[in-house]
């Protein structure tokens, strides 16, 4: 019933905010280093799949509040703009970043809204070039034997921990968009891809 729904979204809510205070006092007392940014993005992965089973609604919210601040837009924008040769202004780099955020953003809501009982299981985390972390994750519930994502870590300008790259199947996040960029630069040129990113 809708009153059950409600009560369901109700209690959900609660529940995550209550587990994210609980984990916020836990590794307060920690240092900031990639161990935690990488058991945070875990925590709030699921929850988001949790949430997913209730309320798109919520989803959009986590997303937005928990899940987006796990990346570093700037540095995924400036590497997809590499391919582009273009000699853009600040502004007109953090348009495109912003663009770019809302484009994942959605995307990572329209995927988890298909598949109501995904889950992320952390199977390893491995030092690669430049001391960065690469986080391999088991999806399970999304195809029948489970798919392996890799979660790429770095130390952002703000000294944060952050997600820069995604790798499935060998394609990467910035990879995707590289192509993405190059085919809408040579149809309607660098500020037409602007706007229709």
């Amino acid at each position: 019933s809708k009153k059950m729904r409600r009560l369901n979204v109700f209690l959900l809510a609660l529940t995550l905010l209550i587990s994210q205070a609980v984990f916020a006092n836990e590794t307060e007392a920690q240092e900031k280093g990639p161990a935690q940014a990488i058991q945070t993005a875990i925590v709030k992965l699921n929850q988001l799949t949790a949430a997913a089973t209730y309320s798109p609604r919520m989803m959009g919210f986590l997303i937005e509040q928990e899940v987006a601040p796990l990346f570093d837009f700037d540095y995924i924008a400036d590497e997809v703009l590499l391919v582009t040769n273009a000699n853009l202004s600040e502004s007109e780099v953090q348009f495109f970043s912003n663009k770019l955020k809302k484009n994942i953003v959605s995307t990572l809501l329209a995927r988890l809204s298909q598949a109501n009982t995904t889950s992320f299981r952390f199977i390893s985390a491995r030092p690669i070039v430049g001391g960065n972390i690469a986080v391999q994750l088991k999806v399970i519930g999304y195809s029948r034997y489970g798919i392996y994502l890799d979660l790429m870590f770095h130390q952002a300008n703000d000294g944060e921990w952050r997600i820069y790259d995604i790798v499935l199947n060998s394609d990467s996040l910035i990879n995707y968009y590289q192509k993405m960029v190059i085919t809408k630069v040579r149809r309607y040129g660098i500020y037409g891809m602007l706007g229709r990113i």
